[in-house]
């Protein structure tokens, strides 16, 4: 009785581990298609020029040298010749016919050019942004288990039906689907913030919460993996069905162990109950007053008149902005090694060299928010002060890799400013409005992903005009200067009309 005391799991670890594989399947799930667009492509433009194979049954297919020679043999002999040539060209047809079905007059080489193309990726976005701000304000009155648990299974039910529609569909059908998994996908962040709110004590938010919202980087070198493992089976298809299936087995692990609130738990001690209500921000809704408030309407106008939460804006699009080009660098890393006919093993030094950057970031967003919870428990800095200082360090560090300009100096700066990022920037929403994080991280990130919508056009800018990257790196600094890791006024606005009445 006393090991298994002991060796009591707490419970908010459990639900940070679950949200953790949460953002980790939603970041597989999203770039799991960019990964592999360039191999589909390649198959339709490759299978379109496969000449149909007739049917060796009606005879038609066969030469008249090979009649005169098949004459000279002896009868026994040519039975058995022709049957063999039978079974073999069975085969080859079975494989032709396979291979002509993925070829429609929708989904033909013709049609895959290089503005469908960006149209298929950006999809994904637009339906993306549209749900984050319901989905968050869904997780704050329902509870943000569900509404986390549904945005992943959709999303991974679409990813495994990605490889029928695009062999059947083509690129209009895909652009449908993908807009649907954004759709769907949308509401994880805010989902994720909201029940990070209810679980985790403000004296380890640092830590917790960046591990968690960090959890894109390890997805990014996932979905990279795994694509370059299917570069050696050839088959783009594996990917699709080894995310979309791992997405769904975290589901079913999700609903069983994990709830919204520490009350709901049947699997909690009294004490970690005990210890995490007394330890999450002071003005946070309570499970008894919830039904209370569940029904007061979200402070818009206040949070939107809101300076730190524009500057909130402005660093989630720098962020996607940059985490958007470095997974280009994976993506075209995978499209040379095909290029070249070798596999993700053969060229292990090369992809470890970009996909190592990725890992790092996690790592140091683990140091980060740990070095953020010490400051703030022993008094050095204040909330704010700790969020702020995280905040120059991102602006130092993405400054000096502009300078570095993608050498292999610029990858360590790169690092040192994402580990920053999620320590200092992610975690604001709980940090400014534990009752409305959900709500908060919907704004933030849904806005946030808009240089995923207009990355192509923003590209161009960058290219044609070098003040574009001046403009990015004072976006930064204003972003560092004007960002709050204070309780904001209208956190508590609702709840204190609730008890007026």
């Amino acid at each position: 009785m006393i090991i298994g005391t002991d060796l009591q799991v707490r419970q908010r670890w459990v639900l940070c581990y679950f949200s953790l594989l949460a953002i980790i399947n939603a970041c597989t799930i999203r770039h799991c298609l960019d990964f592999s667009l360039n191999r589909i492509v390649r198959e339709s433009r490759a299978l379109s020029k496969v000449e149909p194979i007739r049917n060796p049954l009606k005879g038609k297919g066969t030469s008249r040298s090979s009649r005169k020679i098949e004459g000279t043999l002896p009868r026994q002999t040519r039975q058995k010749a022709g049957r063999d040539v039978l079974k073999s060209n069975r085969r080859q047809m079975e494989q032709k016919l396979l291979q002509a079905s993925v070829i429609t007059t929708s989904n033909s080489s013709d049609v895959w050019t290089k503005q469908v193309q960006v149209l298929v990726t950006v999809s994904f976005y637009a339906g993306y942004m549209l749900t984050h701000i319901p989905g968050g304000r869904l997780a704050e009155r329902y509870g943000g288990k569900w509404i986390l648990g549904a945005s992943i299974l959709f999303s991974a039910i679409l990813t495994l039906l990605t490889p029928t529609i695009v062999r059947n569909g083509g690129p209009g059908a895909l652009m449908v689907l993908r807009l649907l998994i954004g759709f769907c996908e949308g509401p994880t962040f805010p989902a994720v913030s909201a029940l990070l709110a209810q679980w985790v004590p403000e004296n380890e938010r640092g830590l917790l919460c960046g591990c968690v919202l960090s959890g894109g980087e390890i997805g990014i070198t996932f979905v990279h993996l795994v694509n370059g493992m299917a570069l050696r089976d050839e088959d783009w298809a594996v990917a699709f069905y080894v995310v979309g299936g791992g997405a769904m087995l975290w589901f079913v692990g999700f609903v069983l162990v994990c709830y919204s609130k520490p009350d709901a738990s049947p699997y909690i001690q009294n004490s970690e109950r005990d210890y995490i209500k007394s330890q999450v921000s002071a003005t946070l809704v309570t499970a008894g007053e919830a039904d209370e408030t569940a029904n007061e309407a979200a402070p818009w106008s206040n949070m939107l008149m809101n300076a730190p939460i524009w500057a909130l804006i402005a660093a989630n699009m720098q962020h996607d902005w940059n985490e958007q080009e470095m997974a280009q660098e994976l993506q075209k890393l995978l499209q040379e090694l095909q290029t070249k006919g070798s596999t993700l093993w053969k060229e292990l030094e090369s992809s470890l060299k970009v996909t190592a950057p990725h890992l790092w970031s996690w790592l140091a967003s683990l140091t980060s928010g740990q070095l953020c919870d010490y400051l703030i428990a022993k008094g050095i800095m204040s909330r704010t002060q700790t969020r702020q200082l995280m905040s120059w360090l991102v602006f130092v560090s993405i400054s000096m890799c502009l300078v570095y300009n993608k050498e292999d100096g610029a990858r360590v700066w790169s690092v040192l400013a994402f580990g920053a990022y999620y320590a200092g920037i992610k975690v604001l929403p709980l940090d400014m409005s534990p009752n409305f994080a959900g709500t908060l991280m919907g704004i933030s990130n849904g806005l946030g992903s808009l240089p995923g919508l207009m990355l192509p056009l923003l590209q161009q800018l960058e290219s044609e005009y070098a003040i574009v990257g001046s403009i990015r790196a004072a976006l930064w600094l204003i972003c560092a200067g004007y960002i709050s890791g204070d309780v904001q006024s209208y956190n508590r606005m609702p709840i204190r009309q609730a008890g007026a009445g």
